[in-house]
Formats: structure tokens, sequence, C-alpha cells
């Protein structure tokens, strides 16, 4: 991920917007346990290779933030839920078909995902960035196509940030290799099949949790907090015009932030502030 002018950086200077790590995630349920109202499922369909916010555990145990969080909307709710994975280009047509009734697995909101699902509010704000093996670490603040030409940048395909790679780099200087999800990509910049990765920065601090992660890998270049091609924050999308179950996702949500419970989450998973 020739020769390049490389910078000690030291690991515990983490940029200004990460906060205190909290512990490893704890496991949680797949299928919310409440009081519901007969025969009221709700199906929530996510991907499952999106840690920390979805993924497999040693236990093959489904875990991560969105489990709980589509936990909790659902006691919130009053209603049972099923949580089923889906590959990622999946996911829309399972809403579509009316084999699932809501996605929550951190689906950003753009122009052209809304003429095909309705989105609730944001439930997080993930700011993009850049991830190398320290021996790749960058010297400028900023990425620019000049200064990674002839490198390599690593992302998930069809994501948004596939489209701001697209957009913000000359195919010419820099080549972009794609992968099927985020496990793939960091393994991928394990193997020196990449110079930089390019995405999350939530997933990628789950990946420096690791010890040693962290002692080889380190964030570089810039971090992208807002930028219309990474969309306008992640939600819950639903079906096209559902506008009930959209407005009760959202007072869901709204009792979740407010009586701290959605906090509670956030720290339990994250080394950042997603909202």
């Amino acid at each position: 991920m020739k020769k390049w002018i490389v910078i000690a950086i030291a690991a515990l200077a983490l940029p200004a917007w990460y906060f205190g790590a909290g512990q490893k995630p704890a496991t949680a349920s797949a299928v919310a346990s409440n009081t519901a109202e007969p025969g009221t499922t709700l199906r929530i369909a996510l991907e499952g290779k999106y840690p920390p916010f979805e993924y497999v555990d040693s236990n093959n145990k489904l875990v991560g933030f969105n489990i709980d969080l589509a936990n909790a909307l659902c006691k919130e709710m009053a209603v049972k839920c099923t949580i089923d994975r889906y590959e990622w280009d999946a996911l829309i047509p399972a809403i579509q078909e009316n084999r699932a009734d809501a996605i929550i697995a951190t689906m950003s909101i753009t122009d052209e995902r809304e003429k095909l699902v309705s989105f609730t509010q944001p439930y997080a704000h993930v700011p993009a960035a850049y991830l190398a093996n320290n021996k790749q670490q960058f010297l400028f603040p900023v990425m620019t196509a000049d200064r990674l030409q002839g490198k390599t940048l690593g992302v998930v395909e069809k994501t948004t940030f596939d489209d701001y790679l697209k957009t913000e780099f000359d195919a010419n200087k820099v080549k972009i290799k794609r992968y099927a999800d985020a496990e793939a990509l960091l393994d991928g910049l394990k193997k020196d099949e990449i110079n930089f990765a390019f995405g999350d920065s939530a997933v990628f601090g789950e990946f420096l949790r690791e010890p040693a992660h962290a002692a080889q890998y380190n964030y570089v270049g810039n971090i992208i907090k807002t930028d219309p091609r990474l969309g306008r924050g992640e939600a819950i999308a639903v079906g096209k015009e559902n506008v009930e179950m959209q407005a009760k996702f959202n007072l869901a949500l709204d009792k979740l932030i407010k009586s701290g419970q959605y906090k509670e989450m956030q720290y339990k998973y994250f080394v950042l502030q997603i909202l």
C-alpha cells in the first residue's frame, strides 16, 4: 500500500475528532426479546460484515452497534424483530421485494438511493479516512492525485467511498482496487495489495483496537467529514413512501437519543463520536 517519503507518527497522536476507546463490544442477540403486539414482527436486513457496526463473532453470533440499535428500537416500538443478513447489493431489493421491512446497515443517504427507498433521520455521521501501513505513512496533510501518483488505493466497491474516489483521483495517476466488503479491504491492506485503504473511520478504528494492528498501521492524510459524494449521514431505510414506518423509527430513535441510551451504545462500540 517505489520509494516513499515517510514520517513517524506516534500511536497516541490521534486526530482531534477521536475520544477515548471503550471496551470490546459485548455480544448481542440478533432477535429482540420484548413484549410485542401479537403477530407484529419487523424484518431487519443488514450485511453483517462491517465491524463494529455489525459482524459475526468467534461464536458465530451476529453482534455490533447496529444489532444493539435494532433491538433497542424494536423494544421502544413494542414489536418483535428478526434480523437477517444479505449481501450489500441485495439489501435494497429485499425492501423492494417485501422480503424485509427495514435496513439498519450504516447505509448513507444519497439522492440515488432515495429514488428506491425512504430514509429516517441519520443515526450516524461517520468521517471517511485513509489507513496505511506505517512504512507508507504520508508526509502531506491532504491526499491528492499528484502526491499519490503510482500508488494503489483500496476501497469497498459500490459504496459512497467508492463514489468519492472515482471523482477525486485521476485514474491515470492513481490505481483504485475494489473489494467486496470491509473485511476484504483490510485483509488486502495487510497483504500489501494496496498502499492505502479508504473508508469508514469507525471501521478503521475497530481494526486499530487490536494491539498488533495499532503497532503496524495508522491514519494518514486528511479525514473527510462532509462531502456530498459521501452522502448525508447514515440512516435506516424503509420502503419507498412508507411514511408510517419511517415516522415510527424516527420517533423511537429520538427517544433513544434523548434518554441517553444511544450515547451508551455509542461509547460501548466506538473510539469516535458518530452522532
